[in-house]
């Protein structure tokens, strides 16, 4: 099956979509008998999967081009994965314990593969709501903002590098 335009995944043309290729299929050991994908988008945006298989596990987030929640009637543009993507990559290098490692990206499918942070790890909105206090979120949350806005920034970069990246 050739993923040469896009479409939206679902269970099964995600599976085939992981079959094909080697920078996912190779985080789960190529091993497609004992897989899971859960999709638990619970956003406005985007798909999201969970993959996990006996030998390793990820997330894949596929952005559509509209609004997930309302239909087509609303649309938008699907190169927001790729400036997400590429935000993801840059920021981590630069805060690497903050930021989960891109696997994959793929512009035509507007797709990134990335590291699934297992439980209990969860979504911080839904811990917040459930009153659990996040005694390092200050020093983690500065040290991300410290890192990721000064070394993007032109108090750090030169303006040739600033507007390359």
């Amino acid at each position: 099956m050739a993923f040469t335009e896009f479409r939206p995944l679902d269970d099964k043309s995600l599976l085939e979509y992981i079959k094909a290729t080697p920078s996912l299929s190779s985080k789960i050991g190529n091993k497609f008998d004992a897989l899971t994908i859960k999709e638990v988008g619970d956003g406005n945006l985007n798909f999201v999967y969970i993959v996990v298989g006996s030998s390793g596990s990820f997330v894949i987030k596929q952005a559509l081009p509209y609004v997930r929640c309302i239909g087509e009637s609303w649309p938008m543009t699907k190169e927001r994965a790729y400036f997400e993507a590429l935000a993801l990559k840059e920021h981590g290098q630069l805060c690497p314990d903050h930021v989960p490692e891109v696997y994959h990206f793929d512009r035509t499918m507007s797709l990134i593969g990335m590291r699934y942070l297992e439980p209990p790890h969860i979504i911080l909105r839904k811990g917040l709501i459930a009153g659990i206090k996040y005694p390092l979120l200050a020093e983690h949350m500065s040290e991300f903002m410290a890192k990721t806005l000064f070394y993007t920034s032109l108090l750090y970069r030169t303006t040739t590098e600033h507007k390359r990246n």
